[in-house]
C-alpha cells in the first residue's frame, strides 16, 4: 500500500449529473494541463426519484500536484443548468491502481471475415 504522500490518484466526487465530460476536463485542463497521465469519468444520473452523482478519477504524475488539485477543487461548486448547486468532493482514490495501456495487438483483429468465408463454403458444399 502506498504511503499517504506517495498516493496519486484522486476521486472528484459529487459533481452535477448533467456534467459532460469535455465539459469537466476543459475545466481541469485550464490549470491542470500536462499534469497527470491518466483519468476516467463515471456520467451521473438524474430521474425524479432518484439522483447519482458523476464523478472523475484522476492519477497525477507528482504527489505535489495532488495536493494543489484537493486545494482548487475541494469545495469548488458547479452549476447546472437550472442553477442547482453541486459542491465538489476531493477524496484519495480507494484504489491507487491503475490500468496498464496495451501494447500487445489481439490476434483476432480482422479475421471476422474470414470466418464468415469459411462458413459459408461449408453450408454450399
Amino acid at each position: 500500500m502506498k504511503g499517504p504522500l506517495d498516493r496519486t490518484k484522486v476521486v472528484l466526487r459529487h459533481l452535477p449529473p448533467t456534467i459532460s465530460q469535455s465539459n469537466l476536463f476543459d475545466h481541469v485542463d485550464s490549470r491542470f494541463s500536462g499534469r497527470y497521465h491518466w483519468s476516467a469519468f463515471r456520467p451521473g444520473k438524474s430521474s425524479q426519484k432518484h439522483l447519482t452523482y458523476s464523478r472523475a478519477y484522476i492519477d497525477f504524475n507528482r504527489p505535489e500536484d495532488v495536493l494543489e488539485f484537493a486545494e482548487f477543487f475541494n469545495g469548488h461548486v458547479f452549476v447546472n443548468e437550472k442553477g442547482t448547486q453541486f459542491k465538489a468532493i476531493v477524496e484519495y482514490a480507494p484504489s491507487q491502481r491503475v490500468p496498464k495501456q496495451w501494447s500487445k495487438k489481439d490476434g483476432r483483429e480482422g479475421t471476422i471475415l474470414k470466418g464468415a468465408l469459411s462458413v459459408c463454403r461449408l453450408h454450399v458444399a
